[in-house]
């Protein structure tokens, strides 16, 4: 019997046996290329398993209580993060916010600060110049103010800079928005600030609405006023009269309405003018707007300058607590009729908030009330005028400095009798406080300039005064004396210069540079206070030219002797 040969093996195999193979691996490619496509389309990466720990591991039962450790801790922070998650839902619904994310807010808020203050800075720095340029180029200053709060919306610094500027400046008050409050409240305040300076009562024409419009009131007052102040020079006919004040006062809008066409972009969002503008009324009237400035102290508060409309709505990180001086402001009937919520608790601002969000339909996620909307609703109502209010002008003191020669010397150049004769037309035709649906609130205190603003434009000026030909000179010195300062400095290299100029018989370059140039300048200087007209001399003029060659020789020999040093190395 022959024997079977170890070595190979037959690869005969039966047609059923092969086909059976063959449909089987053609199952399993479709089944692979069929989870794959799966796998692509909803975008999951298939899972390898894990292989485990091998049996033959060493330390293999050691291994597996650390895994089982770390599963457990893994769950228990899982349950953790899960019962914190349901305690914020829990007090979310309540329209509560934890102390610990209030702080959390407020440290997101510092950080956010450091990083846009600089930008900020440097934003107010611009306005702040624009300021000062208007200031300079006008000769009648118009101080737009709004008659809701004429002294919260006054600026003292900005007077003092325009009294300061010059003799011949001219500054001149001006109450906008006189619609919004009663005729008793208007005709107080016209009387407390005429006692010091010339004031115009004033109303703009609506700007962005098509129908409905408004009539401008004061326009002509305004405009005699100004062209009788232009007769009142001989000499110069045409005036130039900048608007100064708050945002959203209502520059851009007065401007408008004189002009009566759209020549200025207005807006209800505070800071919409970017830099002055220019627009000429007539031949004789050119007037300038300029960007409103806001940089009040430290020390005030930052809701008194939300509540003037000095700031975007909605770039505050917290409008909270301006609703909060709203509601001390005024009385809960007053909301409760405006918004058509029911009745809530004096003083609680959350639950305020909350119905006026359920009211208007400011939801979150979950039906949870956006209680940060809805602040900035009663805001928006507030600076709009939906929230009427107006105030009351304070007694003044008897110890106050009378203003009466400076308005008697205004009366003359503007006519200002005449003037104020005409206006009686239109503020009798204003809503008197009966049938005025307002509420009175205290008149705030008159906004002060950051005094680091101030100290910077002081230190500007007399540097571009001291600018000349002798100043040059002692600037030139001093830089000089910064450069060799600079170079010496405090390093180990200049300390090694120093030890190898001060040996005997090496030559300090950079003393002979300087010493050079002194001889030059003085040269100049003596020059130049010579008389032109004076008689030659030969002597001094060779003795001049000698020493110019020598000074050329001695640079010459300098710098050959520094392409030598250059060239050879010196030995350490």
């Amino acid at each position: 019997m022959v024997k079977k040969s170890k070595k190979s093996k037959s690869k005969r195999v039966s047609l059923k046996k092969k086909y059976k193979v063959i449909r089987k691996v053609r199952e399993h490619n479709r089944k692979k290329t069929k989870e794959a496509k799966k796998l692509r389309l909803s975008g999951k990466k298939k899972v390898e398993k894990d292989p485990g720990i091998p049996n033959d591991w060493p330390f293999k039962e050691q291994e597996l209580k650390a895994l089982e450790a770390r599963r457990a801790k893994a769950i228990e922070e899982l349950e953790q993060k899960k019962a914190e998650r349901k305690e914020r839902a829990r007090k979310r619904k309540l329209g509560l916010l934890e102390d610990e994310d209030n702080s959390k807010l407020s440290e997101m808020n510092t950080l956010k600060g450091s990083t846009v203050g600089k930008t900020k800075d440097s934003s107010d720095r611009a306005f702040y110049k624009d300021l000062v340029k208007v200031i300079e180029a006008s000769d009648v200053l118009l101080e737009v103010l709004d008659a809701r709060d004429p002294l919260g919306t006054r600026c003292v610094d900005i007077e003092k800079m325009v009294m300061k500027s010059g003799p011949d400046k001219r500054l001149v008050l001006l109450l906008n928005k006189i619609d919004l409050v009663p005729k008793e409240a208007l005709e107080k305040w016209l009387k407390y600030l005429r006692e010091e300076l010339p004031t115009v009562a004033f109303k703009c024409s609506t700007q962005q609405q098509r129908s409905n419009l408004s009539d401008c009131l004061g326009a002509d007052t305004l405009i005699k006023l100004l062209k009788n102040y232009s007769r009142s020079h001989e000499i110069k006919k045409s005036i130039t009269v900048g608007l100064i004040g708050l945002p959203n006062v209502g520059k851009s809008s007065l401007i408008n309405s004189l002009k009566r066409s759209h020549v200025v972009n207005v807006g209800s969002t505070p800071g919409l003018t970017r830099s002055m503008q220019e627009v000429h009324l007539d031949k004789n009237v050119k007037l300038l707007d300029c960007p409103g400035v806001v940089m009040p102290k430290s020390q005030e508060n930052d809701a008194s300058v939300v509540l003037k409309n000095c700031k975007r709505i909605e770039k505050l990180d917290n409008p909270i607590n301006p609703v909060k001086e709203i509601l001390k402001l005024c009385p809960p009937e007053q909301l409760v009729t405006h918004y058509k919520i029911g009745s809530f608790k004096l003083g609680d601002v959350d639950d305020f908030l909350l119905k006026v969000g359920t009211v208007r339909g400011k939801l979150k996620k979950g039906g949870i009330v956006d209680i940060n909307a809805a602040a900035r609703i009663v805001l928006h109502d507030w600076n709009e005028g939906k929230i009427i209010y107006y105030t009351m002008p304070p007694n003044r003191d008897q110890g106050e400095p009378s203003e009466a020669n400076i308005v008697s010397d205004f009366s003359k150049e503007f006519n200002i009798d005449e003037v104020y004769s005409s206006e009686s037309s239109y503020i009798g035709s204003l809503i008197s406080v009966d049938n005025f649906n307002a509420v009175e609130v205290p008149s705030s205190h008159p906004l002060t300039l950051d005094e680091m603003m101030l100290e910077d434009e002081t230190q500007i000026k007399p540097a571009e005064q001291g600018e000349g030909p002798g100043n040059l000179a002692e600037v030139d010195e001093s830089m000089e004396e910064d450069d060799v300062g600079k170079n010496k400095g405090n390093s180990e290299a200049g300390m090694q210069n120093e030890k190898l100029y001060a040996a005997d018989g090496m030559l300090n370059t950079k003393m002979r540079r300087a010493e050079k140039k002194k001889r030059k300048k003085a040269k100049k200087a003596g020059a130049s206070s010579d008389p032109v007209d004076g008689d030659y001399d030969f002597k001094v003029d060779y003795f001049q030219k000698g020493a110019s060659m020598d000074d050329a020789e001695e640079s010459k020999s300098e710098d050959d002797y520094e392409q030598v040093n250059s060239e050879v190395p010196m030995n350490e």
